[in-house]
């Protein structure tokens, strides 16, 4: 009798684990649809992981960038005029090695053309947008699998030519130079707010890990954690 008992409350304890590491197990799932966890990737920092293509903030913060790109206006941008600013503006100002420099442009094409951009090409605003899209795809299923990231890649070439002192960080002010050389941070006050936004471990500089997952959260999924993180300058 004790222990037709004892395997009856065995069986009932059993099946309440399996349901509860069931129900565990389906948490989770629904949680890293929205939120990648640190642990999950190796990195010391989680991430907003599921994008929101449709959302206007999302369209405006991207349309904002395709006019920034397209210097004169006519609605249409190139890769041909892309790596033209990154190497021949950026780079040289920057004073970075003919090494640095073709680094740099090859983080840049395979950047773009993960967005459907080639030499030659215009592209308009809708492919653009729907590019970034893409991009994004692309870059969170790495991102989520521990594997590295063509804006990671994009970073560790600008990372090698800012910073100049080679400590494997950068300073305010070195981010502060970039900015107004690459337009994309122009005022002082703005280059203090990515300071603000990407300090993540409070060091007083900013390393490619920080800078990679905050560029990840802004331009790829809207983290909230991210906003701001080009100051008032990008919407």
């Amino acid at each position: 009798m004790m222990q037709a008992i004892s395997r009856r409350v065995f069986s009932i304890t059993a099946s309440s684990v399996r349901r509860s590491n069931y129900s565990n197990l389906q948490l989770k799932s629904n949680f890293h649809t929205n939120i990648l966890l640190a642990s999950d990737t190796g990195s010391k920092y989680a991430i907003k992981l599921k994008p929101d293509f449709a959302n206007p903030k999302w369209i405006n913060r991207h349309q904002f960038m395709f006019n920034f790109l397209d210097k004169n206006g006519d609605g249409k941008i190139t890769l041909d005029e892309i790596v033209s600013k990154a190497s021949d503006d950026i780079c040289a100002k920057l004073e970075a090695t003919p090494e640095q420099t073709q680094r740099h442009q090859e983080a840049v094409e395979n950047f773009f053309k993960k967005m459907g951009m080639d030499y030659g090409k215009e592209v308009e605003f809708p492919d653009f947008v729907k590019g970034w899209e893409e991009l994004a795809k692309h870059d969170l299923k790495l991102w989520s699998q521990n594997k590295r990231t063509l804006i990671r890649d994009w970073g560790d070439a600008v990372f090698d030519i800012f910073d100049k002192d080679g400590s494997g960080s950068i300073s305010l002010d070195e981010w502060k130079t970039y900015g107004r050389i690459s337009g994309i941070v122009p005022s002082d006050e703005d280059a203090e707010r990515t300071f603000e936004i990407c300090d993540l471990d409070n060091s007083g500089k900013l390393d490619v890990d920080e800078m990679t997952r905050q560029h990840l959260g802004f331009w790829y999924t809207l983290d909230p954690n991210a906003d701001g993180l080009y100051g008032n300058f990008v919407p």
